[in-house]
This record gives C-alpha cells, structure tokens and sequence, in this order.
C-alpha cells in the first residue's frame, strides 16, 4: 500500500473517531436534558398533586373533628348519627375510631369496618396526637391517607381517618408522563440527525485543514487550506494560509538563490577547470603564458572567496538572532569603514570624502552597521570612473539619522532600480564581474537594514552616479545602556 493511501485510510480513521466523539459530546447533553424533562415535569407536578391533597384533606377533616371536640366519650350511635349529617360522601372514605382504636364509624358501604380495630399506621399516629399523611403515585391512580387526632379539653378522644384513590389525577399525570415520553423520543431523533449532520460539517472542514497541511509538508506550498464562516475554524484556515504564502516566498527566493548561487559558482569554476587543462594539456606551453593562466586562476580563486564570504554574511543575517542593542556613534563607525577602504579608493583613483556630523547615534549592532556602511562605500568606488568621487554624509533631525552616500560612477537604469537589492542581480555583468562584484552587497544592506529598524532610499541617473539615502531612528541619551 502506497503512503498515500495508507495516509488516506488513516485520516479516514481518525475522522471517523473525531466525528464519533462529537457526535456523543451532543448526544450526552441531550441525553441529560431529556432526562431532566422527563423526571423534572413529573416530580413538580407530583408534589403539587400531594400538596393539594393533603390541604384539601386536611380542611375536610378539621372540619369534622371541629363537631366532634365537644364529647370527652365518643358514643357510636351519636357519633355515627352526627358523621352522616357531616359527611358528604362524596370522595373520601372516613372511618372514626375511639381512644383504644376501635372503630365507631365507617362510610363504606360495601366493606364496614365499624366494631373492629384499626390497624392503620395514620390512625396509631393520630391517637398519639399527631397528623399523619400519606400519599403515593403509582401510575394510574393517587392513593391518599390522612389521620388527625380528635381532641376535647386537651385529651384525644378518638382519631378520624380519611382516605381517596384519585383516578382522574392520576389519568392526567400519566398523560402528561406519556406525552413527554414522546416528544423525547422525537427530540431525540431530530438531534440524533442534527449531532450527524454538524458533525460531518466540522469532520470535513477539520479534514480539509488537514489535507491542506499534508500538502504543505510535502512540499506544496501553494495549496490553500478552504475558509468556509467566521468562527474559530476559519480563523485557523486563514492564519495557516497566510504561513503557506510565507512558505511560498520563502520556497521561491530559497529556489532561486540556490540557482543562482550554483549559475555564480559554477562560471569561475568552469573557468579554473579550463585554464588547468590548459596548462596540463599543452606540453611546449611558455612560462609566461603560464603565469598569465596562473594569475587568472587566482583571479577566479580570489573571485570565489569573496562571493563565499558574502554569502557566509548572508546566512548569519538570516539565521543569527537580533543581537543585544547598544547605541552607536555613526560618524565613528564611517570613518573605520573609510580608513580600511582608503587604499582601495587610492588604487582606482577615486576621491573618498566623509562630511560627519558628530553625535549622531543609533540602537543597534556595530558590525551591522558597519557591514551596511562598507558594502556601499565599496560599491561607490568599485563601480565609479578613474578621478571619480565617492562623498559620505552624515547628520541628524529631531528624531532620525541619515546617511548619504553619493558617488560620480556610471548610474543604474530606471527599468533595474527595483531590482538591485535582489541576490545576484547585476546591472551590467560584464562590468560588473570585472570590477569583482558578486551580486550580493545590496542583498546584504538590504537584509542588515532590517535588523537596524533602518530604511533605505536609492536615487540614480546614468552617467552621473547614484545616491543611496539612509535613516535610522535617533538614539536618545540612556537608550541601549
């Protein structure tokens, strides 16, 4: 199996667990509002049936135990007499039973209990002088019971016992139980699919991430990761699209800087390659041609040295951290990079001027600034004509230093302005090439520059020299220190 597919199967599999795992994060908090819906309903309503119950129960049975307070005996004939008159028969049972639980009366038609001694937990409590209430649902009916003590001058006389077997509420509890259990039932299908269908939204979207990523990481940087809303997802698309657009560039200069890097490399190469075989390959050669191949092999060698020392200074730009800033005296820092580049300006007869105003400081890095001022001070000579001037300013404003570098030499045409900075890239190879140049000293100001939070301007006319402006942010008193 190929890693594509295998990768394939894998992400397929790891989907397919995310997805699962959403999908059971949705159904565990539907699952617990559901049974909340299902338990929360009844047991209100539950406890307002019992309420009800036992208020209503009560008020019937204070009511009938207020007619009998007045006997210190409870006579059976009297007492029964006197609960027909009280008693409507209309929904309780009521049994009234004597000081020794013995029962004097008893509504029931069809199952008297008169003569016989009650049993009844709520009657035992109420001749001991307390209420006693009892109610329970059991799914198609209320079960109701109620025993208070029946009391004369302080003394139980007897107890009154009442108790209902409520259908109709009972019919209505179990509906409302019923209709819940329903409507459950088709929430939680309607979530089921819905918990589905986000799930595979979001799988698939975090899988088109995840695609775009693979892609990246083999070496497809301008795959784009889709952006579909504006939450947190797409937020991270866009974040991770925006680093593969960095990836891009980054690929594209790194592409083109080992080509031409190589294509540099490889013409002194060639040419030492050639002169060598010269020598060895002609035997009557004479011993001053052979200087001469020599002294050209050198030139080539010396050539190659320098263009490996620029992109050494390239590749420490690039990779070396901003180094710890201290202030830095500008003017101080152009006369060292003049006194080393004096003889160089002496053997191409060309006139190096500095007009420095003192006190003109910086943050920053010695050696890159010192890097950034040589590179274009030797450009200025290297690239002017015999008798020509290369002339270094610097000054200051209230808040920036400047430095100018003017020189006298052939200019840059307006259609190469954008590109000098690039690596490698000459104006004219031909001239260029002879006076030594490798293409890279703007690279290199240019890349310094940044680390100095400096900017750089560039003004040129052909056959009358270039102008090459910088302004760094002024150093106050105590900065870097």
């Amino acid at each position: 199996m190929t890693n594509t597919k295998l990768y394939r199967r894998r992400r397929i599999q790891k989907m397919g667990r995310y997805q699962i795992k959403i999908a059971l994060s949705y159904l565990a908090v539907i699952a617990v509002i559901l049974i909340l819906l299902n338990t929360y309903p009844v047991f209100v309503s539950q406890s307002l049936v019992f309420q009800y119950k036992r208020s209503t129960m009560n008020s019937h049975a204070y009511m009938m135990t207020s007619t009998l307070s007045g006997f210190e005996h409870l006579p059976a004939d009297r007492i029964s007499n006197i609960m027909k008159a009280v008693d409507d028969r209309s929904t309780y049972r009521v049994i009234v039973c004597n000081d020794e639980g013995l029962i004097i009366y008893d509504n029931s038609e069809l199952d008297s209990s008169v003569g016989k001694t009650a049993l009844f937990f709520e009657i035992a409590t109420a001749l001991t002088g307390s209420d006693a209430f009892f109610s329970r649902f059991e799914g198609e009916s209320f079960e109701s019971r109620l025993g208070i003590p029946i009391m004369s001058k302080g003394t139980v006389t007897g107890a009154l016992y009442l108790y209902e077997l409520d259908l109709t509420q009972a019919t209505l509890l179990s509906d409302l139980q019923s209709n819940l259990s329903t409507f459950s039932i088709i929430i939680s299908i309607l979530i089921v699919l819905l918990s589905i269908v986000i799930s595979l939204a979001l799988t698939q979207r975090v899988s088109g991430l995840l695609w775009a990523i693979r892609a990246v990481r083999e070496g497809d940087y301008g795959r784009k990761a889709p952006i579909k809303g504006h939450d947190e997802l797409s937020e991270v698309a866009g974040q991770f699209n925006e680093l593969t657009e960095i990836l891009y560039k980054t690929e594209n200069l790194r592409r083109q800087f080992v080509s031409d890097a190589s294509h540099e490399l490889k013409t002194p190469l060639a040419s030492i390659r050639l002169l060598t075989d010269s020598i060895l390959q002609t035997n009557d050669m004479s011993e001053e041609t052979i200087r001469e191949f020599v002294s050209d092999i050198g030139d080539e060698i010396d050539r190659l040295t320098r263009m490996t020392e620029k992109l050494i200074q390239l590749s420490r730009l690039e990779s070396v951290a901003n180094t710890e800033q201290s202030r830095l005296d500008v003017a101080d820092t152009i006369r060292r990079a003049a006194h080393l580049l004096e003889p160089f300006a002496n053997k191409n007869q060309v006139e190096l001027v500095c007009e420095l105003e003192e006190e003109c400081w910086i943050l920053g890095d010695s050696d890159d600034l010192y890097l950034v001022v040589y590179n274009l001070m030797e450009n200025g000579v290297k690239y002017n004509k015999v008798g020509g001037r290369v002339r270094v300013q610097c000054y200051q404003s209230d808040v920036e230093v400047f430095i100018n570098v003017d020189d006298t030499g052939m200019g840059i045409p307006k259609k190469d302005l954008e590109n000098v900075f690039d690596r490698f890239y000459r104006v004219d190879k031909t001239r260029s090439r002879a006076a030594g140049g490798t293409g890279l000293g703007l690279a290199i100001v240019k890349e310094t520059l940044e680390r100095l939070d400096g900017s750089i301007k560039l003004d040129s006319i052909v056959g009358k020299g270039t102008r090459f402006t910088l302004a760094f942010p002024k150093s106050e008193q105590g900065e870097g220190l």
